[in-house]
Formats: structure tokens, sequence, C-alpha cells
């Protein structure tokens, strides 16, 4: 308000000066002598009309303005929630396979791991979707929080995810994925009734490197989830590009899932 009445206060002025040097310069014109009456009126009419109409113009001007910024927020917002799983607050799929394609297409290798939680439909039906929900925000808090500042982490559907590790070799690929499979084996799943459960994921990894599609790792790294279910969940996979038909186990399970 205070900045509103400040902008009609100084275009009042402007305005009444003009009427002032108007009624100045008609008069010369004309050869009439100025009157303290005219210049009074000049002065006077400008401030009596003008100041109230440029309030009213001015305030309005302000609250479209203001109108339009949180219309500008609220549209960055929404365009920001249509980027994030609403469940885990990670990447929703189009928008991480959308980030992926970005990051690949500026760097020359990376990683890429998919993970799925093991006997997610057993925690559904024994303990109930609210605790199926809880069971995938760990696992998405556990990913989230032993991956690297940069990679990208989301969320493909149901209790899969998946994650990009940007300009990392097949050593570093074993070894994010190794904290991630213990992160989540290690943090405490608690059913309804209080009772600890177990939560343990399966993953399977491979190198991205340049000269290949998206459609191709996500193909080699899908072999490499499939794997890790079929010699028992709880480990991960990996599946070295240059040697399609190695698979090397870095970590089988030893805990039941």
């Amino acid at each position: 308000m205070k900045y509103t009445l400040f902008k009609t206060a100084i275009a009042t002025f402007i305005v009444t000066l003009l009427s002032v040097l108007v009624t100045w310069l008609v008069a010369v014109i004309i050869g009439n002598p100025i009157s303290v009456t005219a210049l009074t009126l000049s002065a006077i009419l400008p401030i009596l009309t003008a100041f109230p109409s440029l309030y009213i113009l001015f305030s309005k001007f302000q609250n479209l303005a203001e109108q339009h910024h949180l219309l500008e927020v609220a549209h960055a917002e929404l365009q920001a929630r249509a980027k994030i799983d609403h469940m885990t607050g990670l990447l929703n799929r189009e928008s991480l396979f959308e980030a992926i394609k970005i990051a690949r297409s500026r760097i020359e290798t990376g990683a890429l791991l998919m993970i799925d939680a093991d006997h997610f439909k057993a925690i559904n039906d024994n303990h109930g979707h609210a605790a199926g929900d809880r069971a995938l925000k760990l696992i998405a808090f556990a990913i989230e929080s032993v991956t690297r500042k940069g990679d990208l982490v989301g969320r493909i559907g149901g209790e899969e995810f998946c994650v990009f590790l940007p300009n990392a070799s097949a050593d570093t690929a074993k070894r994010v994925s190794e904290r991630i499979r213990s992160e989540v084996e290690t943090t405490p799943f608690h059913s309804i009734d209080g009772s600890q459960q177990p939560l343990t994921i399966s993953i399977g990894a491979t190198t991205a490197p340049k000269n290949e599609t998206n459609s191709q790792i996500m193909s080699r790294a899908d072999r490499g989830l499939y794997t890790a279910k079929q010699r028992g969940r709880n480990c991960v996979v990996l599946i070295n590009e240059s040697e399609p038909d190695t698979q090397l186990v870095t970590h089988i399970r030893h805990k039941s899932a």
C-alpha cells in the first residue's frame, strides 16, 4: 500500500506540474497575465482528480501484478509436482527417464541400477497397504541417503526404483549398489502390531556407455535384476556391457527376504 501511495503521489506531482506549465504557456501565448487564481486551479484540480484516479489505477495494477506472481508460483509448483512421485518424493518414471536422457547426452559413461523390493506383495497381503506404502518410503529414503550428489533417483512403478550414476565405473556401480542394499536391509521396518519385519531389495546393475541406447542399458539392468531375484533376492548382480554373459554377484542373500 505504501508503494502504491508513493507512486500515486509522484504521478500526481508530475501531472500537477504539467498542468501548471500548460496554464503558464497558454497565458504567455495569448499574451494575458497569469493570474494567481488560474495557477491555483491548475494545481488543485489535478490533485483532486488525478490522485484518486491514479491511486485506483495503481492499486488495480498492483493487485494484478500480485495475482500474476501467485499464478507463476502456482504454475512452477505444479510443474515441480508433475515431476515428482507423490508417495516417495523421488522423480517419477517420465521425469527420471528424461533426466537420464539429458545426462547421458552430456557425459561419456555412467551406470544404471534397477531396484525392486523383495516379496512386496506379501508385505501388502500380510500387513496391509499402509505398511506397503511405508516400506516404499523407507526404501526411497535409504536409496537417497547413500547415493551421491548428482545421482538421479526415481520410482518407476509399483515397488521398482531406478538410479542413474553419471560417470560411474563398474566398480562404483557395485559399491553404490551394495551400500543401497545394505542400507535397506538394516533399516527397521515394523508392522502395525509393532513386530519388526524383513525389508530387502534386489538390484540389477550395469554400466552405460555412450554408444548404447537407453533401451539396451535398461534391458541389461533388468536382466541383472531378474538374475538377482532368481539367486534368492537381497543381492546385487552387475552385468558388464563388455562381457554380456558375465554376471558378477556382489552379495549373496544371507537373510530371509
